[in-house]
């Protein structure tokens, strides 16, 4: 007759497949989440933004974008050789490219006051939520150029930089109105783009619970081996977290590439991507901390005989003064929630379900306790320590005494045995089973009696 093999064993590869099919849903997560916050959340992106403005490669970068912009519409030796006396007229071309030197300099100094941070800043915000609004079909109040594309518009700061060359006025009134235009997505491209964003959006929320689906499904299936499947998946996380970061790595050099025709432009394009990804790196990290954190989880509902023991100490606690322990896991919950806010609708749910899977957690491990050690009390614990810290001790000073008492039996030649003996009082010393002190009066008695 055939025997039925138990429910754990019966869904064991079907576990595994699960686990697996999780670790990949949460890589995928982390990527459409970065993606889905870095584009549609103008907050996020304006901090970014400023990030950029505040790295002094990427400022100079720009600094220099601007004062070109300034000096092809502006024409300075023009504007020197009306203000120069007629005999220092001829040399006014060599002054506008020392004033362009002059120039760029102030930029790169402006660029990294309060004031132009602060235009910069605006601009990303308005350029930014233009193009959010464009791509929920929400137009009516947002400002477009001319061909609907959304544009991100420096003038104001090119006008600030002309200010301190004093060349506002002129700058004021020679520059074109597109001056300074940097074109953040063209009119054709925006259907395109909002179909993107919508799937991009799907994805994120279908990969980041489905993940959690799929854990759950294999927790489900895997009784009484839960703990290994928090274990995997934890470890899973892990990976998922650290194949970011390889994948992060690894799109950087054809990302600049991409965006540097030259060589002067690549390492502010090093400095952009590593700028640009660092909510990418923030998200790898807190998916790495989730990992980590289902491991302990796994950890303490192991058989490993040091997880045994923890639980034997918090099964007094849990038993006894349950109250006491939802009240901490409570206050924890909620600092967690004030101190690291979630930034959206998606992260709110993400952080209500894992504290629900602590909660879980938390009364597994009170139940599991309360089978295993019903009758433990407080104290027992620390009881027990002290009597294997005595066993220890005595165990260690019967072992030196007996090692001390060998040295002084040998049949050998009284120098051979002599210097046998001093070698394993050295060794005792030296794995600190005799003090400094013993081993010197040890080997005194040796060298003195034999």
């Amino acid at each position: 007759m055939a025997t039925t093999a138990p429910p754990e064993m019966q869904h064991r590869h079907a576990v595994r497949i699960l686990v697996v099919l999780a670790t990949i849903l949460a890589f995928l997560a982390i990527f459409t989440s970065w993606v889905d916050r870095q584009a549609l959340d103008t907050n996020e992106w304006v901090n970014t933004s400023g990030k950029l403005l505040e790295d002094p490669v990427i400022s100079d970068a720009l600094a220099t974008y601007a004062v070109n912009e300034l000096y092809a519409d502006v024409d300075v030796p023009r504007l020197l050789k009306k203000k120069l006396p007629p005999d220092l007229q001829p040399i006014s071309s060599p002054v506008a490219a020392a004033s362009r030197q002059f120039a760029t300099q102030g930029a790169k100094q402006a660029f990294q006051t309060p004031q132009v941070l602060q235009l910069w800043k605006d601009a990303n915000r308005v350029a930014h939520s233009a193009f959010v609004s464009v791509l929920k079909g929400d137009n009516t109040n947002v400002a477009l150029s001319a061909n609907g594309d959304v544009t991100l518009e420096l003038r104001p700061i090119i006008l600030q930089l002309a200010g301190q060359i004093g060349l506002q006025k002129q700058a004021a009134e020679n520059l074109p109105a597109d001056a300074g235009t940097i074109q953040v997505a063209k009119y054709k491209e925006l259907g395109t783009a909002r179909t993107v964003v919508r799937l991009i959006q799907g994805l994120a929320w279908f990969f980041t619970f489905g993940s959690l689906a799929l854990f759950g499904l294999a927790a489900y299936l895997a009784r009484g081996r839960r703990w290994v499947v928090v274990l995997g998946y934890g470890l899973g996380l892990v990976a998922a977290g650290l194949g970011a970061f390889a994948v992060r790595a690894a799109l950087k050099g054809p990302f600049v590439d991409s965006l540097s025709a030259t060589g002067a432009a690549k390492v502010p394009g090093q400095h952009v991507w590593d700028i640009s990804t660092s909510l990418l790196q923030s998200i790898a990290t807190e998916v790495i901390v989730y990992g980590l954190l289902f491991v302990v989880a796994a950890f303490l509902a192991s058989p490993n005989p040091s997880a045994i023991g923890i639980r034997r100490s918090l099964a007094p606690t849990l038993r006894e003064r349950p109250g006491l322990a939802w009240c901490v896991f409570t206050a924890v919950a909620l600092i967690a929630l004030i101190v690291f806010p979630p930034p959206g609708q998606r992260q709110l749910i993400l952080s209500l379900v894992l504290i629900a899977l602590a909660a879980f957690g938390l009364e597994a491990l009170h139940r599991k306790t309360e089978r295993e050690f019903p009758g433990t009390k407080r104290g027992d614990s620390i009881r027990a320590m002290r009597q294997r810290a005595r066993r220890a001790t005595t165990e260690a000073g019967r072992r030196m005494s007996s090692a001390i008492n060998g040295l002084g039996h040998d049949d050998r030649h009284p120098d051979d045995a002599r210097l046998d003996r001093l070698e394993r009082l050295g060794e005792l010393e030296e794995h600190g089973v005799l003090t400094e002190a013993e081993f010197r009066e040890e080997k005194q008695r040796i060298l003195t009696h034999g």
